[in-house]
């Protein structure tokens, strides 16, 4: 640094600037003046420092033992020092002498810069903010720590957006659940990170009445109950939550959004809630047995004995006719209801699931399949037996092929798999209909929901009911314009003790 600096610099503002140092005394500060130039505890705020030489260490003789200036050349006059170290250029003093100041002073050479003893309590002082600052630092990186573990550790998707809803953090579960590091989705907008699937973002770009819009416009907590249809058409339910994030001005700077996956515990209270509708509707149908049932038996009877009287105008017997057709459907009606205020009257027992479905089958190509629609069959015949009714299950079966086949448009395919899936004996139906809106998907098992003008929405929920009250399981997958599969999962009959094992 033989060189003047330039006019207006500060050798703190010059890139590649580093300090030889040399120390005259070993005055009041010495220890922290070492602790800044061979420590690393102010290096973030100085330019990097060397202790090369010591002179004039006076009559403190323990402070020599200090372990940083162990080896040091050490001189007797600074004059000797500098001459012995041409390039040391921050030379510093700590003997206390003022006559010494003015003398370095006036000999110092062109690019050496100087620090007397007074001037180095602002160096004392930096190492003491630095040390403050290491403790702050430490602190809060335990802090941020602590705080990662636990952002990461819930379950749920956490994002931190910034007002535009670009993604500028993430928790572990966005990760996992994209499979990608969170630097391949940091910047990219919301809407794309939070997509269910690949070809169905989680919410309309355009859409301006999301938790996200709300908490940004309102500065409060905003959440939203949200449903979606996965890729293999089931239903998914979440909870939507975003936090404003305000900054020192007390503006919004950031936004954070959770978004939870309550489907198990949606459809459990779903369950519940049908479960409420069915009860109502057992106590509906037992009164209906007992107050309709017996006069519509009656206007039955007589009807059809009104039709046999030779004393009735053709006019007149076609509308005997009608009563009584209406009579009979009305008694259909009934019987349906009633079916579910008997929940003893069909007893499960041991049943050949295959054998059932076999016949299911044969009853429904007889006739029924309309042209271009194919009926097939797949079936594992070692299955176990399975715990169910028969005539129940067998209808439930012709049930869901009828279903299947009213949801195909032209030509189509229905098949039917009997196999083991999660140690139930499974019946899978599938077709490749027109499949489910996500309305209609929701509420499918509700009784007294149908979309057909035939039938009055008892179908499905009468099937769930006696699976699940035989100890199974039913459920239902179907995206518009994929098709739908509806699975039946029984329990197997347990084999006896005792019981040999069949021969291959």
């Amino acid at each position: 640094m033989g060189d003047r600096l330039p006019e207006g610099y500060c050798l703190w503002e010059m890139e590649d600037v580093g300090f030889s140092v040399g120390l005259i005394g070993t005055g009041p500060g010495f220890r922290a003046i070492l602790d800044i130039v061979c420590g690393q505890t102010a290096a973030e705020f100085l330019p990097p420092m060397t202790l090369t030489a010591l002179s004039e260490p006076g009559p403190e003789t323990e402070k020599m033992r200090d372990p940083r200036v162990a080896g040091l050349p050490v001189y007797p006059t600074w004059r000797e020092m500098m001459a012995a170290h041409p390039d040391i250029n921050l030379l510093i003093e700590l003997a206390g002498k003022r006559h010494t100041v003015k003398q370095i002073v006036s000999e110092l050479p062109d690019g050496v810069a100087f620090i007397d003893h007074t001037a180095s309590f602002f160096l004392c002082a930096l190492e003491k903010f630095a040390e403050v600052n290491a403790r702050c630092q430490a602190s809060l990186d335990s802090q941020r720590v602590l705080l990662q573990a636990i952002v990461n550790e819930v379950p749920e998707d956490i994002l931190l957006l910034d007002r535009q809803g670009r993604v500028v953090d993430a928790n572990r579960n966005v990760e996992a659940r994209l499979g990608l590091p969170k630097e391949a989705f940091l910047g990219k907008p919301c809407y794309e990170v939070q997509a269910v699937r690949d070809d169905m973002p989680f919410c309309d770009p355009g859409q301006h009445t999301c938790p996200f819009h709300t908490a940004l416009s309102t500065g409060r907590k905003a959440e939203s109950l949200e449903t979606r249809v996965s890729k293999d058409g089931r239903m998914l339910y979440f909870r939507e939550y975003a936090y404003p994030i305000y900054d020192a001005s007390r503006s919004i700077g950031h936004v954070m959004v959770m978004r939870r996956d309550i489907t198990s515990r949606t459809e459990y209270e779903k369950r519940l809630q049908q479960s409420e509708k069915l009860g109502v509707v057992e106590r509906l149908s037992a009164y209906l047995a007992h107050e309709i049932r017996n006069p519509l038996f009656a206007i039955g009877g007589f009807t059809n004995s009104l039709l046999k009287s030779p004393n009735l105008s053709e006019r007149e017997r076609e509308k005997v006719k009608i009563i009584l057709e209406e009579t009979a459907r009305l008694d259909v009606i009934l019987k349906d209801i009633i079916g579910f205020a008997r929940p003893g009257a069909d007893v499960p027992g041991e049943v050949d699931v295959c054998a059932v479905v076999r016949e299911a089958l044969g009853v429904m190509r007889q006739g029924f399949m309309p042209k271009g629609v194919a009926l097939d069959s797949e079936d594992q015949c070692r299955v176990p037996r399975a715990v169910a009714h028969e005539d129940v299950l067998r209808r439930a079966v012709m049930h869901l092929v009828a279903n299947a086949v009213e949801s195909i448009e032209g030509e189509g395919r229905v098949v039917v798999r009997v196999g083991m899936d999660q140690g139930f004996v499974r019946i899978a139906v599938s077709d490749t209909g027109k499949g489910m809106p996500q309305e209609v998907l929701e509420h499918v098992f509700s009784p007294f929901f149908g979309t057909k003008h035939k039938g009055y929405g008892l179908g499905l929920a009468m099937i769930r009911k006696a699976v699940e009250d035989w100890g199974g399981q039913v459920e239902i997958a179907s995206r518009e314009g994929h098709g739908t599969d509806v699975v039946l999962r029984l329990t197997p009959v347990p084999a006896l003790v005792g019981d040999a094992p069949e021969k291959s």
